[in-house]
């Protein structure tokens, strides 16, 4: 029993490196899957969503977003330009041929300029408490590089007496 509770530790800890390496490394360029992980860095969307909330984004198609729904896109004009955005989708239409879409953080008075369908990463669809709190925790570098280095470590201790020390179960003594 002992042994497969620390495999099933092993796994998580796996998991929650592999996110956090995943992240850092691609600076949020790649999907993993048909997902993104964004931080809010701005109160345009309170109180949705606050500055320092991680959210999860499912990658869609024009056709699947609809107005009301809060999608993340690469801003290209203005100062939104080079910027991850995060805002809530007001008008759909289609202009020479492209697909067109409005935005506006909630937040705002001034709607957002127009982008095109393909500058859109996706829907959110959930804001992450667990990773929220992590986030707004590692925004600190010394906390992030701690939290890091203590996740290595554990990870690399536990990975270490599960495949290659000869730790008994102290179930497999009694039977």
């Amino acid at each position: 029993m002992k042994k497969i509770f620390r495999l099933i530790l092993i796994i998580i800890l796996f998991i929650i490196l592999g996110i956090i390496i995943f992240q850092r490394v691609t600076h949020n360029k790649l999907a993993l899957g048909n997902f993104y992980i964004f931080e809010i860095i701005s109160g345009s969307m309170e109180p949705v969503y606050k500055a320092g909330d991680v959210i999860l984004v499912r990658k869609c198609d024009y056709e699947s977003i609809n107005i009301g729904d809060d999608i993340t896109y690469l801003g290209s004009e203005g100062n939104l330009k080079g910027l991850i955005v995060t805002h809530r989708v007001i008008e759909k239409f289609d202009y020479e041929g492209k697909h067109k879409i409005k935005t506006k953080g909630i937040n705002n008075e001034v709607e957002d300029p127009v982008i095109n369908a393909d500058q859109v990463y996706g829907k959110v669809i959930y804001r992450t408490i667990l990773f929220s709190l992590m986030g707004k925790i590692m925004t600190n570098k010394v906390a992030y590089f701690m939290i890091f280095a203590s996740v290595s470590l554990v990870f690399s201790y536990e990975f270490i007496s599960y495949f290659f020390l000869d730790n008994d179960d102290e179930d497999d003594e009694e039977e």
